[in-house]
């Protein structure tokens, strides 16, 4: 019977490190991780292994790569986002993690870490949604009322065509990364529902983020 090939260096470097950015950085792990070990040796990897706080030094200077952050960044932030305000807000957490995500990237990174902060802009963005709420149903004959509602109305059938396609293949957080995957621009979560491949690269995007809290 032929072994199993053994992992490679670097992959297992990688592994460690990410293991150790989740405790710093769970929201952009991944990514914070790429943008770590992108140029550098071995050696240096283990040197960041070995020291914790020049490892929480690297992590802080990377996050200035991901101010300006690509797609990705941004959808690994908003699912990141949702997992923490569905813990705070469950009845809201949607329309919360939406009002959150147009804060600026910093502050968005920040919140993830931040429980307490977190909570507050939580509370904040709620009171604003509820009375933004009040406001619309008393204007709902306008054109903005009538755009927001079916764009509201759009996005809650694309999760239930998402929610069927993954609930067979991971029925008990079938529930939880339909929400996540929400957080996606409506444009780009039409075209991941049009795309089987784009779909599964998206859920396993969803899922790892999903796995970085629950590791915590």
């Amino acid at each position: 019977m032929d072994a199993e090939p053994l992992p490679d260096t670097r992959d297992v470097l990688r592994s460690h490190l990410l293991a150790k950015v989740r405790y710093i950085n769970p929201a952009l792990a991944e990514q914070i991780t790429d943008e770590l070990i992108t140029g550098k040796t071995n050696d240096q990897i283990i040197d960041l292994l070995m020291c914790d706080t020049t490892l929480e030094e690297s992590v802080d200077k990377s996050l200035t790569y991901l101010n300006m952050p690509s797609v990705e960044v941004r959808e690994t932030l908003g699912m990141a986002l949702y997992q923490s305000v569905s813990s705070i807000d469950p009845e809201l957490c949607s329309q919360v993690t939406g009002m959150l995500l147009e804060l600026p990237v910093p502050v968005v990174i920040q919140l993830t870490n931040d429980e307490v902060a977190l909570k507050k802009a939580v509370a904040k963005a709620r009171n604003e949604y509820l009375k933004y709420s009040q406001g619309e149903k008393s204007v709902a004959g306008t054109s903005h009322g009538d755009v927001s509602k079916c764009l509201s109305n759009e996005k809650e059938e694309l999760g239930e065509v998402v929610f069927e396609k993954i609930s067979k293949r991971y029925p008990t957080e079938a529930a939880k990364l339909t929400g996540m995957l929400l957080q996606m621009d409506y444009k780009d979560l039409v075209r991941a529902i049009a795309e089987p491949e784009l779909l599964n690269r998206k859920v396993e995007l969803a899922l790892s983020v999903l796995k970085s809290y629950k590791d915590l």
